[in-house]
């Protein structure tokens, strides 16, 4: 069984490997431009600013922009990212740190992450940790995968009888459940389509951008139920989908 601090490693070591990620990581991209654009629609000058699971920088470059004259401290879990993330983003200080377990002090302004908080493995907890990083009136914004996220592959590898190991990512209905209570929280849905050629593209993508480790829990496929599943896929879709939840929480309570 894989304990959360061998899995926690085990997610370090594969994005600090993925060295093809920019080229690969197009949601990635996309998701950051829309939660930096409701960022600044939100937060006109929030003081300190913490990212968390900065990657390569894609969040980090647009809250730099934004937000010049704020303390900016982007924290990833994998050394690997934060190391390019600093050729991009060469102004603003890096830390390496599990955000699910956070061992800074605040306050912050603003609290920020585009696609990190899937990885949680209780995302009750780690918020309420994260959210008692906030000043009174500061405010949290992420992205984060729900429900129904790449459910063209999942469908192909159900109908297949063959394990994929994409996680059962929470409904939005979940999630606001574990906003914490020394403040108020929503989630806004947002749907984007990424097209892929074929099932092996698909797969080499996850793995290009780190993204490949199984959920907690699951079984390899074997090899002729993979071919099976990838055939499927092939023949039924275009496409991959993906439920991205824009989480806004303000902090109310001390």
């Amino acid at each position: 069984m894989i304990t959360p601090e061998t899995r926690q490693q085990q997610i370090a070591t594969r994005f600090s490997a993925a060295t093809g990620y920019d080229a690969a990581a197009a949601i990635q991209r996309r998701c950051a431009d829309v939660l930096a654009a409701r960022i600044e629609a939100y937060c006109p000058q929030p003081g300190q600013v913490l990212e968390f699971g900065c990657g390569t920088g894609f969040l980090t470059e647009r809250l730099a922009t934004l937000f010049p004259a704020s303390a900016i401290l982007a924290t990833d879990l994998a050394p690997g990212m934060i190391e390019r993330a600093r050729g991009r983003v060469p102004d603003v200080s890096f830390r390496v740190m599990d955000a699910e377990n956070p061992d800074i002090s605040g306050p912050f302004g603003l609290i920020a992450s585009s696609l990190c908080l899937q990885w949680f493995t209780d995302y009750r907890a780690g918020l309420e940790r994260l959210c008692n990083l906030l000043s009174p009136g500061g405010v949290l914004m992420v992205t984060t995968l729900l429900e129904g996220s790449l459910g063209e592959w999942k469908a192909a590898c159900r109908a297949e009888q063959a394990p994929c190991g994409i996680p059962d990512y929470p409904s939005e209905t979940q999630m606001q459940a574990e906003w914490p209570v020394t403040g108020k929280g929503r989630w806004e849905v947002l749907s984007l389509t990424d097209p892929v050629r074929n099932a092996r593209h698909f797969l080499r993508g996850l793995r290009e951008i780190g993204a490949s480790l199984p959920a907690e829990g699951s079984s390899p496929a074997s090899a002729s139920a993979l071919r099976r599943a990838m055939r499927r896929f092939d023949s039924q879709a275009s496409d991959v989908t993906y439920r991205v939840g824009l989480g806004v929480y303000e902090r109310t309570g001390s």
